[in-house]
């Protein structure tokens, strides 16, 4: 409220506080008014938790509809040390026999000998005869690689350094040995699709025998130590696999194997019961916060202070409430409840006296295994009957354009600004008021000192 910048004359009444008190005794209606605009926007704020909330178990909803958080799987390898699994998605579960009978590898080519014959001791020592280029065919892609550059030596380790660069699918490495060197040469990635050949500035035999590159020999030795491309084989319950990665994804679904040698092992696919169970309890606490946000609002309408909050949206929202646990305890459209599963209780999620819900997960974890298409049918389906269904629909309606919660909201909305409208003009007439007020008394108190001057002089010639 704005103060009137009038001063009262010297005189025997006090302007300010009278002028104060009958201000202050003609504020009721602002106070009023700003009483009720705080407690529209109490509830407002109300009203904007329980929406959050709302979109939170519809999120949650909307997951046990999808019926994909059912297909979770743990899968799990009798012996690690031949093949490591784990699990993506999409399983199934069942037992897979797992029969690895060669692994997969990439084709490796080892130089170890001058073009003279003699063997490499100085890595950096040019090579005699080397030619300017190399180039290789890589997955049946060709590709050059120059070694020199501005008549730059051609060595061991400038060819390594060349090859390396070219980013072909080829990698060079050098290895020393009882002072002697060797240029290894390697596919990037196993199996036959991915060898390499060389096809100028060498030789090559298709063998890891023979071979030339750049003017360098293999020693017998190095022939050993050379190994042709090959792809991974495999049976998977009798059936013949072939990989060229050690990494397979697409042999048993849901899965991704590391093979790690030749061997058998056991992969068993079984459902995660863990994070099915996690899954369910996000949807239980989603529900849970609804319930509190609501009950929180109730009760805060009934005694707040001295005056009652969310008085306005109590009943609406005690409505929704009834409404939500209606879903719980109507049975699934089409659905027998005595031969399948057509309450969200039959499957361990039961409600409390206070209107929470609780999961049983051994209770759901039963009814899983008996019947997991019923579960997965209560969940969520093609017709859209289904509990997560029905609750995404439901939380949609009640937070779209014409649900309960929008118009509400937009009421309170409404009426706040109706409250600052009314502030507004109370406000200014009180200032005018005070003004008035203000100046009056100012001219009675002026008129009252001068009386008593007046007084005082009368009374001092009578003396």
């Amino acid at each position: 409220m704005s103060s009137a910048s009038i001063s009262a004359s010297a005189g025997p009444l006090d302007v300010q506080s009278i002028v104060s008190q009958l201000i202050r005794a003609d504020s009721q209606p602002l106070t009023q008014s700003q009483q009720r605009q705080s407690n529209y926007q109490s509830e407002i704020s109300t009203l904007g938790q329980v929406s959050s909330a709302l979109s939170a178990l519809q999120s949650a909803a909307s997951t046990l509809a999808s019926g994909t958080f059912l297909q979770q799987f743990s899968a799990t390898s009798s012996d690690s040390t031949v093949a490591a699994a784990s699990s993506t998605s999409g399983g199934v579960a069942g037992t897979y026999v797992l029969n690895v009978t060669q692994m997969a590898q990439a084709r490796q080519l080892v130089f170890d000998k001058n073009p003279d014959g003699s063997a490499i001791t100085d890595q950096n020592a040019a090579i005699a005869g080397a030619p300017s280029s190399l180039t290789f065919n890589v997955a049946g892609k060709s590709s050059t690689v120059n070694l020199s550059s501005g008549g730059s030596t051609i060595s061991l380790s400038s060819i390594a350094s060349s090859i390396n660069g070219a980013g072909i699918g080829v990698s060079a490495s050098i290895v020393q040995y009882n002072n002697n060197y060797s240029l290894v040469l390697n596919s990037t990635q196993a199996g036959t699709s991915n060898a390499f050949s060389i096809t100028a500035g060498g030789s090559d035999s298709n063998g890891t025998s023979g071979n030339t590159l750049a003017g360098l020999q293999q020693s017998a030795t190095a022939a050993g130590e050379s190994t042709n491309a090959a792809n991974a084989l495999m049976t998977v319950n009798g059936v013949n696999v072939s990989s060229g990665s050690n990494s397979v994804s697409n042999v048993i679904n849901g899965v991704n194997l590391t093979l790690e040698k030749v061997g058998q092992t056991t992969i068993n696919m079984s459902q995660n019961t863990a994070n099915i169970t996690s899954t369910l309890q996000s949807f239980v606490g989603a529900y849970n916060q609804v319930v509190s946000a609501i009950n929180s609002a109730t009760r805060s309408s009934k005694t707040v202070g001295s005056t009652p909050q969310n008085t306005d949206i109590s009943s609406d929202l005690s409505n929704l409430q009834q409404q939500l646990a209606g879903i719980l305890g109507t049975p699934m459209k089409g659905v027998d409840p005595v031969s399948s599963y057509a309450y969200l209780a039959q499957v361990g999620i039961t409600q409390n006296v206070d209107g929470t819900l609780a999961l049983n997960s051994t209770t759901f974890n039963a009814a899983l295994t008996a019947n997991p298409s019923a579960v997965s049918n209560l969940f969520g389906n093609a017709q859209s009957t289904g509990i997560g269904n029905v609750f995404n629909s439901t939380i949609n309606n009640l937070l779209g354009p014409t649900g309960t919660i929008t118009i509400s909201q937009n009421n309170l909305n409404s009426q706040v600004s109706t409250e600052q409208q009314l502030q507004q003009r109370l406000q200014d007439q009180l200032n005018s008021e005070q003004s008035s007020l203000l100046t009056e008394y100012s001219n009675l108190n002026s008129e009252l000192a001068s009386m008593e001057q007046a007084s005082t002089s009368m009374a001092n010639l009578i003396a």
